[in-house]
């Protein structure tokens, strides 16, 4: 029966979290990650709660509403990670734009190839995501949320409140590292100044209102 859901915000240090999870639960992991994987169709479907009883994980792009028959139907522990919504930001930038190079974006993104970080970041689909996703369970009724600039120590304490057996290591997967300075991106990493993180924060109050919350109820200044 299912025990854990996880929440994917993505650039949040999703992928790498996945594969812990696979070395601690193997095949009771649901091999899906992507929302089209989940909901076949409309992307506004819920998740079918009619899964195989061998599965005890699922960790996937979903929201909470999107994810609730089944959260309402197992009262699995749910838990997510977050992150600086600027640094977000500024990391998908990056990655949607490589997905761009690499030809694996869909055709009617392909447009956006020499946007610029704040055109991109302007774009009402980008702001406020973990405010978006997260919406329809109240902080306090997570399990665990955990934050991505100490991803490693908040493994190791979720480990411990999991009661998994032994130690795990922490890859790291999708470090966007090299394109982050090697591209021909319209807006170049090193140029990104305080004027620009300003401009970001200001199209997501609501996710820096929802981060700074978290970080109190974690105890992090």
């Amino acid at each position: 029966m299912l025990e854990l859901i996880s929440i994917h915000i993505p650039k949040t240090g999703g992928r790498s979290f996945y594969e812990i999870l696979s070395q601690v639960y193997g095949s009771a992991l649901d091999q899906r990650q992507s929302r089209k994987d989940f909901l076949p169709g409309l992307i506004n479907q819920h998740l079918d709660d009619s899964l195989s009883s061998d599965i005890k994980v699922i960790h996937g792009h979903l929201t909470v509403e999107q994810a609730n028959k089944v959260i309402i139907k197992f009262h699995p522990k749910v838990v997510t990670w977050v992150r600086n919504p600027i640094d977000r930001i500024i990391s998908n930038y990056y990655f949607f734009m490589k997905r761009i190079r690499d030809g694996k974006a869909a055709e009617k993104q392909k447009k956006k190839i020499n946007f610029s970080l704040i055109e991109y970041a302007r774009l009402p689909s980008r702001r406020n995501k973990m405010v978006e996703i997260l919406h329809g369970l109240p902080l306090e009724e997570f399990y665990f949320i955990g934050i991505f600039v100490q991803f490693e120590n908040d493994i190791r304490e979720l480990a411990t409140k999991l009661g998994w057996p032994k130690p795990h290591k922490v890859p790291h997967i999708n470090d966007g590292s090299f394109f982050k300075y090697n591209n021909d991106c319209t807006t170049q990493y090193n140029d990104i100044d305080e004027q620009m993180r300003h401009e970001i924060a200001s199209f997501n109050k609501f996710d820096i209102k929802l981060y700074e919350d978290i970080k109190k109820i974690r105890g992090i200044k």
